[in-house]
């Protein structure tokens, strides 16, 4: 009897040791997952540390008191639960991946801080991916859009090629614990590409879902809303499954503290601010400088719109292919940047930022708040949902925080699509309609959103002394609201003098020239013909092949943009050139009407030429039209039936022939 008691003994002790041991090391490595700082890892320690202790008290405790292995069971039980129930209350980490979607990915973050997560927000290229193969990886949730015709986003690509490795064992990632939630438009044929994708290769490297993909679309009358909030409801039922909450989730008008928090700046932090000028002009985005060169009227003065031929100098090495982009970031007019301060009864002041790496470097970090109205801030923006949930929050004022509240909720859509989102009002006029809700100056990086850069086709093709040329059309509409609607970036251009300076970068676009002699075919309507200016002067440099353009507009004398370069082209025998006029030609004609016109020729260079074809321009419904062309190209010339010529044009695209950049 003693020795089978001293036995149970002795294992009971191995067992309390080897639990004791377990609980210590995940103590540890919770210690390392959480970034609290050192409050929380002291916290973390001396739970540790009162945990073992409290154990070897409970093996001594049944060394000297050992009535039964029936005892110590209950008594180690007990200590387990209690153990497991202190366990629940640490916090753990949660990691939001963005690609694009910044407003998205906050807004994660904030409903997980609700439920007790910290919460990382990074872009996808500056993530540190080696913490997917952690023993016990955060979990993580990828947001992420899709650019061109389904392709990764640009600040994707080095994370996508990574994952792609051949390398990487199909178990890689067993231990990640993830969810994608998709940002795109139905509109496109490759509606969320990179999200799908993204979520079929983490699954086989071995990753488990914490719950299905959300596929987030611009085109429901609700906007991403009317995909993500259903996809929030499943994606914390399912969070909650792997780590239960110790308590109820804190209320919604909960705010963490400020992600980037903007403080009035003291002393040296004062000196520390630039000249207005080279604040103005902040680097660090991969951008060089360029000068103004030429800014001039395409259209006719008494045309309604305003398309604008614009020239810059680059003042350092800056490299392009035809098809490329030029990213710029606008500034808010003056008067809109006088017009906020006032709004927020704020004065201009030097202020320092700090807090999460996340802030984009272009933001300097010692200024002053008009700068940051100026330059940094998109007060002209229409707001999205998110804006109300903040601001509500922020609001002492009952009948204006109610009026938010509905707004911000989720039943609340349809109101919110007809006070903001139809009507186009920006930020600044929801503040004056809410003069009682302001916010907060440690949290204006957090509630207002970043000014985002604007995408334009280069139109030059980079021979000789190297010149960026941009086809603008500059935005002004009207809406119910009394004042006309104004595109910021354009209208930012249209003011710009010659000799001023801007900042600059080059991406990659979707259409690229083939490297042989083939046929192009190009169909650009409006501005769209921006890049195909780039694409016929580097096809006449290189003297390869037949060069064809479908240009549309509205009259041959107000918005024939580049007509006299078009025609000496066409005179030189670079270019065959086939216009619509559509408020001159009989019948409204547009460039699907031209494409059929031409079916013969068309079809001879895709069927036996393999013709590459591009389309460009405007997405609302002349890319579909233009498709729907040339399918009935293939149904003539082919002796296709529809459903074939359909799939031959989608082939087409698959062997990237048939290329599309389109834009709302």
């Amino acid at each position: 009897m003693n020795s089978s008691k001293s036995t149970a003994v002795e294992e009971a002790q191995t067992d309390i040791r080897e639990h004791t041991q377990a609980i210590i090391n995940e103590l540890g490595s919770l210690a390392q997952e959480v970034s609290g700082g050192t409050e929380i890892r002291e916290l973390l320690s001396r739970v540790s540390r009162q945990t073992a202790m409290s154990l070897d008290m409970c093996i001594r405790d049944t060394q000297q008191a050992l009535v039964g292995t029936q005892g110590l069971a209950t008594r180690l039980a007990a200590k387990t639960e209690d153990t497991q129930e202190k366990l629940k209350t640490l916090t753990k980490t949660i990691d939001i991946v963005k690609v694009a979607g910044e407003d998205t990915a906050r807004r994660i973050a904030r409903q997980a801080h609700r439920r007790y997560f910290t919460t990382h927000v990074h872009s996808m290229d500056s993530f540190d991916r080696t913490i997917l193969f952690q023993a016990t990886p955060p979990l993580t949730i990828f947001v992420c859009s899709t650019t061109g015709q389904g392709s990764e986003p640009s600040n994707m690509r080095k994370f996508w090629r990574f994952l792609l490795r051949k390398s990487l064992p199909h178990d890689a990632l067993s231990a990640l614990r993830f969810a994608v939630f998709g940002l795109g438009d139905s509109h496109y044929d490759g509606f969320n590409f990179a999200a799908k994708r993204l979520f079929r290769r983490l699954k086989a490297l071995g990753a488990g879902e914490i719950v299905g993909r959300g596929d987030g679309d611009d085109a429901h009358y609700l906007g991403l809303d009317g995909a993500l909030d259903p996809w929030l409801g499943r994606l914390w039922a399912g969070v909650e499954a792997i780590c239960p909450l110790p308590r109820e989730i804190m209320p919604e008008d909960t705010v963490p503290e400020p992600v980037f928090r903007v403080e009035p700046a003291v002393g040296g932090e004062e000196r520390a601010i630039e000249p207005a000028e080279e604040r103005a002009m902040a680097v660090g985005d991969g951008s060089v400088a360029a000068r103004l060169v030429l800014n001039e009227r395409l259209t006719a003065t008494d045309h309604f719109q305003d398309v604008r031929h614009l020239q810059f100098a680059p003042q350092a090495r800056l490299s392009w292919a035809p098809g490329d982009t030029c990213m710029l970031r606008p500034s808010n007019p003056s008067s809109a940047a006088t017009a906020f301060l006032h709004t927020m009864h704020w004065a201009d002041q030097p202020v320092a930022i700090a807090g999460s790496p996340g802030l984009p470097q272009w933001v300097p970090r010692h200024t002053t708040l008009w700068h940051l109205a100026k330059h940094c801030l998109d007060i002209t923006a229409v707001p999205r949902r998110s804006f109300f949930e903040l601001l509500r929050v922020f609001s002492d004022h009952p009948a204006e925080r109610d009026r938010l509240a509905e707004l911000a909720s989720t039943q609340g859509q349809d109101d919110l699509l007809a006070y903001c989102v139809r009507p186009r009002r920006t930020i600044l006029e929801v503040l004056d309609d809410f003069p009682h809700s302001r916010v907060p100056l440690r949290y204006l990086l957090d509630v207002f959103p970043l000014i985002n850069e604007r995408a334009y086709s280069i139109s030059s093709h980079a021979a000789g002394e190297p010149r960026v040329d941009l086809t603008v059309a500059v935005v002004e509409h009207r809406t119910v609201m009394q004042a006309p609607r104004l595109g910021l970036c354009s209208q930012w251009l249209r003011r710009m003098r010659v000799g001023e300076a801007v900042r600059m970068r080059v991406e990659r676009g979707t259409m690229r020239l083939p490297d042989d002699a083939r046929p192009v075919i190009m169909v650009g309507p409006g501005t769209g013909i921006a890049a195909f200016m780039a694409f016929i002067g580097r096809r006449r440099e290189q003297a390869r092949g037949d060069s064809l353009l479908f240009f549309g507009c509205r009259r041959s004398s107000a918005d024939f943009l580049y007509e006299q370069q078009l025609r000496s082209w066409v005179d030189e025998g670079w270019l065959a050139l086939f216009c619509a006029f559509s408020r001159e030609d009989e019948g409204a004609a547009y460039v699907q009407r031209r494409i059929g016109e031409n079916w013969r020729v068309l079809w001879e260079m895709i069927s036996e030429r393999d013709a590459m074809v591009y389309v460009s321009g405007s997405a609302n419904g002349m890319p579909q039209d233009v498709r729907r062309a040339f399918v009935a190209v293939a149904v003539r010339g082919g002796g296709l039936s529809e459903d074939d010529a359909l799939a031959y044009v989608r082939s087409m695209e698959r062997q990237g022939r048939y290329q599309e950049e389109c834009w709302y």
